[in-house]
């Protein structure tokens, strides 16, 4: 099944009919990135996420925390090599161009419903582009934290308390807790100094 994920009515819209009329693939629906997740068990197994969309990185958190074998295809992509490298590491398993078609969607979402990586010779240039220079121990530890943790991560690098991170994400004190938690779990440490730390050491 396929789940379509904007904040662009226009884009739901279109994806969505085009989609709905294409006998390769089990249309389910749509939804905007802020909206909770379908309510349907199982989930679809495969999104197609607008990266242009405000909420996506919270939308990819999410679901990684409901369903860690749900596919990501990313449309709206843009041109940063870190962003895609990013992406990737985040576990999305499929990347559109901006310039795509409707067939190149359905091709992507096809292959990522195996469970095989989809992009253009152009786009896995980006993606390893984006790697090459970060610090092997660096990827590893980032591989391990949801794009959410990793963003706490860095704001316990500077020293932000509970309410600051809280504010600034616009999330409750009592999720950042949760979030530090288990990002602390992650990285085997036991304090939030040495988080900072074990980031200060890969730059």
């Amino acid at each position: 099944m396929i789940w379509v994920v904007s904040d662009i009515a226009l884009v739901r819209e279109g994806l969505s009919a085009r989609l709905a009329a294409e006998s390769r693939v089990d249309f389910a629906g749509a939804s905007c990135p802020r909206e909770p997740l379908p309510g349907k068990v199982p989930l679809p197994n495969v999104f197609v996420l607008d990266f242009g969309s405000a909420w996506s990185r919270g939308f990819v958190d999410s679901l990684r925390e409901r369903d860690s074998a749900a596919r990501i295809v990313g449309i709206a992509i843009g041109k940063s090599a870190t962003a895609l490298a990013d992406w990737a590491e985040a576990g999305v398993f499929g990347f559109v161009e901006d310039n795509g078609s409707i067939e190149d969607l359905v091709q992507a979402v096809l292959l990522v419903a195996r469970g095989e990586f989809c992009c253009s010779p152009k786009i896995a240039a980006e993606v390893v582009g984006g790697l090459i220079g970060r610090p092997r121990q660096a990827i590893a530890v980032s591989s391990r934290l949801t794009p959410r943790e990793t963003e706490i991560l860095v704001d316990l690098e500077r020293g932000a308390s509970n309410k600051e991170i809280a504010r600034r994400l616009g999330i409750s004190s009592a999720t950042v807790k949760n979030h530090v938690h288990h990002l602390l779990e992650k990285l085997a440490v036991s304090r939030r100094a040495e988080a900072g730390a074990l980031l200060r050491s890969f730059r």
